[in-house]
């Protein structure tokens, strides 16, 4: 398909949708930095509950007495419910406004946060981490839509690298955070940590974030009703049968078909919905028509499934393969973080320059080569040069995010900035699940295949025996990731050349 470059557009929505814009692009930029770092805490603590509870699964398990089959829902009900409300963010900004929506979001996660660190029982922390996930799942649209309709055409990747920053650390520092916290305190605290910072978001919100325009000058669309029986429950499906694959006994198992089944007829069904209705659907999969927006959406995807796939490998292969604790475990998955916050200011001088096609092509390039590493090394002999490599591939994936979705929002209308940027958020969520989903269900095998069913149970507990298999079936999974990357440089082939004026592609 040809391609039509578009980044001018975002500067004409620009007016309507913030607060009048500054004078002069150095004052334009003071503007954006506080806006970008208030909506970036939001993001880092939605995000933070993804991984700061997986040093706790253990603990949480003996302290309610059931197995880890049930205990995982703590994680997984948290995902599906940023999976399944995400789809809503477009209609939401639209109706009560970026500001106002962010801030009811923030109620409902900490109101979350408060019922898990209070549960009784392990059905109780389940339901509130459903109520977390809901609250959660706005911050990242938000984010994404405002940045992008303040940005500018000349500044979209480089204020776009904003988005990344969350998204990048969060995974990294969440097992830090962790592991710190159960040291010291209880599992309630994996849950209180987030209330101060939650609060300061909130004072900082009111005084920063720009106020929403009057409701008469937002262009508000009727909610899709069907749309939004039909979409979250086919991603609730899907992702169910992927979080099963590792826990419910494969491909094989009922409870995976049916979800598997079930999540892919509801699927078809909204994509038929959603090209067939007249107004806007939940999510406008028209928008897929545009060749930019489809690789930009699989670009997002991948990089979720790279950075938060990778995220569960890790601590688990420091931990058991290297025998470390969980906080150098989680301190040894640092340098990945820190090699993204190295590189990020250079990403819109290196896009204007080379464009996003061989920046991102470059980026997970150097992340899958120097994933490379993980396939051969011994994490207890070879530690520093994991530590290296680990860093490369931080510079690598720093990269690739934001041209990927400068590229996505350039090549839609103005007035699809919002469905537009929950469409590329929720790439990156599933990607993340379904990266983590399918890597749980590699390295499960591949103990079982070296291990026996009894050894890879007990692998937890590193032995000399035990440490060469181990490390063989971490590097096999490993390879699965290099994978992604390698998928992740095809797309890439698929964004533009260079970043060009122009006007949007017709949805």
């Amino acid at each position: 398909m040809e391609e039509t470059a578009a980044a001018a557009p975002l500067e004409a929505d620009n007016a309507p949708r913030t607060a009048a814009p500054a004078e002069g692009g150095e004052q334009e930029e003071k503007g954006l930095l506080p806006i970008g770092s208030t909506l970036s805490l939001g993001a880092v603590i939605a995000l933070l509950s993804t991984t700061i509870v997986s040093v706790g699964m253990g603990r949480l398990a003996e302290v309610f007495s059931v197995p880890l089959s049930t205990v995982q829902w703590v994680s997984t009900a948290y995902l599906l419910a940023i999976a399944v409300a995400i789809p809503i963010a477009g209609w939401a900004m639209d109706r009560f406004g970026e500001k106002t929506l962010w801030q009811a979001s923030l109620v409902v996660y900490l109101v979350g946060c408060v019922l898990a660190a209070v549960a009784t029982s392990v059905g109780t922390l389940i339901g509130a981490r459903v109520v977390q996930g809901i609250g959660g799942a706005m911050f990242e649209p938000i984010m994404l839509t405002m940045l992008a309709r303040a940005a500018g055409p000349k500044r979209a990747t480089t204020v776009l690298s904003m988005v990344q920053i969350p998204i990048t650390l969060a995974p990294v520092f969440g097992p830090m955070v962790g592991g710190v916290l159960m040291d010291n305190l209880d599992w309630r605290s994996l849950f209180w940590f987030n209330i101060p910072l939650g609060l300061l978001c909130a004072v900082l919100a009111q005084r920063i974030l720009p106020t929403d325009p009057p409701r008469e000058e937002r262009g508000v669309s009727r909610l899709d009703v069907r749309g939004l029986v039909l979409l979250p429950a086919a991603l609730a499906g899907l992702l169910l049968g992927f979080s099963q694959l590792a826990t419910g006994g494969g491909i094989g198992a009922p409870v995976v078909q049916i979800s598997f089944g079930v999540g892919a007829v509801l699927l078809i069904a909204y994509l038929v919905h959603a090209l067939k209705m007249r107004g806007v659907p939940l999510i406008d999969v028209r928008l897929f028509a545009t060749g930019r927006f489809t690789a930009s959406a699989l670009g997002s995807f991948l990089f979720g499934a790279s950075v938060y796939g990778m995220m569960f490998l890790l601590p688990l292969f420091f931990q058991q393969a290297g025998g470390f604790d969980a906080w150098t475990s989680g301190l040894l998955l640092a340098p990945q973080g820190v090699g993204t916050v190295l590189i990020l200011p250079a990403v819109g001088r290196l896009v204007a320059r080379f464009g996003p096609r061989a920046v991102v092509l470059a980026g997970m390039a150097l992340a899958a080569v120097s994933t490379v590493a993980y396939t051969q090394l011994d994490p207890a002999k070879d530690t520093a040069l994991l530590v290296i490599a680990l860093l490369v591939r931080g510079v690598g994936l720093g990269t690739t995010l934001a041209p990927a979705l400068s590229t996505g929002f350039a090549s839609i209308a103005p007035e699809n900035t919002g469905r537009a940027s929950s469409a590329l958020i929720a790439s990156i969520q599933l990607g993340g699940s379904v990266g983590t989903a399918l890597l749980a269900v590699v390295v499960q095998q591949q103990l079982t295949d070296r291990l026996g069913p009894s050894g890879a149970s007990a692998s937890a507990a590193k032995t000399p025996r035990l440490a060469g298999p181990l490390t063989e079936a971490f590097g096999s999974a490993f390879w699965w990731t290099l994978g992604i990357c390698v998928a992740g440089a095809i797309v890439a082939l698929f964004l533009p050349s260079a970043e060009r004026g122009g006007t949007p592609a017709e949805a």
